[in-house]
């Protein structure tokens, strides 16, 4: 009786080691790994447990950039293969910074986030993100960004003569200051790695309106009423004097043709019509035969035949009789 009972005892223990056994035989059998390397292939016989093993046992050196699939860590079995992707150069230009990369990315958006590169929505990319890399490819990254500016403008202010039949002819008052009103334009500019390639206007608001200058103008003729200018129209001017090749522009011949010099002087047609016969109070008898640039109103510039016979008359207020003109003045 415990024969029988040791012999069925042990009976599990023999099932048991042989299983054992044959997992342990099972474990030391090789491997065959088909394996791609770069443009060749073969076949490695291994017992390591990871393709890294599989790598070790074929003599296939790995360097930093190169890339394996799968991965090292990935268990090993026959039948799989191996492929090693080899690192080549990319040349990569962004954010200003050429430089030449070594890389194993299959496509352009591979290498772009592997090489720390952002590439935001806005962003341009040549080639295109999805494309196919290749060995001595050039990548670039244009940067297009866009923002609001504000630019300020001026706007001009509008001048406005008023008549004013009261007060004589010629004369001016001023009745409101003229100020310029400012627009404020917001423009979105596009830029390409810090070029500008676009403008475009979003909006133009006027932040300030401008206010118009308005000028009272005189039309009210004063007529002599006493003396040997009775009857002719008076008028009350600023005076200063000039002289031939005296000063920017001035030479010997007038606006009409006249020789310039003493009894021709400058005038403001829109006052006096030129080739008018004037009587000026304090120089004598004169024709406005010239205009000057600096001329305008009630001014009246006074020839000399010299430069220091100008200076000596000065600038004086003068009373200026027209004796008669050729067209009506207004």
């Amino acid at each position: 009786m415990r024969a029988a009972r040791l012999r069925v005892v042990l009976l599990p223990g023999v099932a048991i080691l042989t299983l054992a056994l044959g997992a342990v035989a099972h474990a030391h059998l090789p491997k065959f790994v088909l394996v791609k390397n770069g443009a060749t292939q073969y076949k490695v016989r291994t017992f390591g447990a990871t393709v890294g093993d599989v790598l070790r046992d074929g003599r296939v050196a790995v360097a930093a950039n190169d890339r394996v699939y799968p991965a090292r860590e990935a268990l090993a079995r026959t039948g799989m293969t191996v492929t090693v992707r080899r690192a080549f150069p990319v040349r990569l230009f962004a954010d200003g910074h050429p430089r030449v990369l070594m890389t194993a990315a299959q496509s352009v958006g591979e290498f772009l986030s592997e090489s720390g590169v952002t590439v935001r929505p806005s962003d341009h990319v040549y080639p295109s993100a999805d494309a196919p890399l290749w060995s001595g490819a050039t990548v670039r990254l244009v940067r297009v960004e866009t923002r609001v500016v504000t630019i300020e403008e001026r706007v001009p202010f509008a001048r406005i003569s008023q008549v004013d039949p009261a007060m004589p002819r010629g004369r001016t008052r001023l009745i409101q200051q003229g100020r310029p009103g400012i627009k404020l334009r917001r423009i979105a500019v596009t830029t390409a790695d810090g070029f500008v390639v676009k403008r475009q206007e979003i909006e133009a608001v006027i932040a300030r309106p401008a206010q118009d200058r308005i000028v009272s103008v005189g039309t009210r003729r004063v007529i002599a009423s006493r003396g040997q200018f009775t009857g002719k129209e008076v008028l009350e001017m600023e005076a200063t004097g000039y002289a031939p090749w005296h000063g920017k522009g001035v030479d010997d011949i007038t606006a009409i043709g006249m020789k310039a010099g003493y009894g021709v002087v400058a005038v403001d047609p829109r006052i006096i019509p030129l080739r008018s016969v004037l009587f000026i109070e304090g120089y004598g008898r004169a024709v406005a035969g010239d205009t000057g640039g600096a001329i305008k109103g009630h001014r009246i510039d006074l020839g000399f035949p010299t430069a220091r016979e100008a200076y000596r008359f000065g600038r004086r207020t003068v009373r200026v009789y027209i004796l008669s003109s050729p067209t009506a003045a207004r």
